[in-house]
């Protein structure tokens, strides 16, 4: 069991690219400003001090349900910088095509088209997507459509077959345990073990600290709900994934 103020990285993903001057690319692709610390902080805090590997953050949307979009915007850009992520490794694909819609499910060709024109560009010999799986954590079907929309891209794309690309999707797990915290770490460790494809991160308490004033940054969503998610989500300190075959 993971106990607070102690970080744990556990992983099976060979972070040594074949040329010393390139690096491994890990791009986190989310739906929303905002998905990035609720979902993805343990991870990209502890990837982000790995020797040679790049961190990039797509984001699909603005997050302009309510008409906020414009000032979501401006938060991520200011969250990435806390999250140790370059500013000139994000990019917020603003297309009508992908509103931010509880109640719509994005186009999966016409992601696959925008994201693979952004990870073709990326100068790595290796690559690694983390993303959603396919419940999307809160069952938000913009989340499920990013699953969709990856898989969909890597499985069609003739550019894959030559510079492939490695998925990974965050578990989405039962209402209690999302609501464990750090607790959930004896049920992550054991599943970690249990599966042969599976990577975790556990925060120490120092960033997790971090990830909570970097949600501070989305004034906009700090409502009373969200509030309660940042202080007891198994989200905010440990993250696990699935590497998708």
């Amino acid at each position: 069991m993971a106990i607070p103020g102690t970080p744990i990285y556990l992983q099976r993903l060979d972070l040594k690219p074949k040329n010393s001057k390139k690096t491994f690319n890990i791009t986190f692709v989310t739906a929303h400003p905002d998905d990035e610390t609720m979902f993805f902080a343990p991870a990209i805090l502890a990837l982000k001090d790995v020797p040679n590997v790049s961190i990039s953050l797509v984001c699909f949307s603005t997050g302009d349900s309510q008409g906020l979009g414009r000032i979501r915007k401006t938060e991520l850009t200011k969250v990435v910088s806390k999250l140790g992520i370059s500013p000139s490794n994000l990019i917020i694909i603003d297309d009508p095509a992908f509103p931010d819609d509880i109640k719509k499910t994005w186009d999966p060709v016409l992601m696959a088209k925008a994201l693979e024109a952004i990870i073709v560009a990326s100068e790595t010999d290796m690559l690694a997507i983390f993303t959603f799986d396919n419940q999307g954590i809160s069952g938000h079907p913009n989340h499920i459509s990013l699953y969709i929309g990856i898989k969909f891209m890597i499985q069609t794309s003739q550019t894959f077959k030559f510079k492939p690309v490695e998925l990974y999707t965050l578990n989405s797990l039962s209402l209690v345990r999302k609501y464990l915290f750090f607790l959930d770490s004896i049920f992550s460790l054991g599943d970690f073990y249990r599966k042969s494809d599976s990577v975790l991160f556990v925060n120490g308490l120092e960033k997790y600290k971090l990830s909570c004033k970097t949600m501070d940054v989305h004034e906009t969503q700090l409502v009373w709900y969200r509030k309660l998610y940042v202080t007891f989500s198994r989200y905010m300190f440990i993250n696990s994934f699935d590497r998708v075959k």
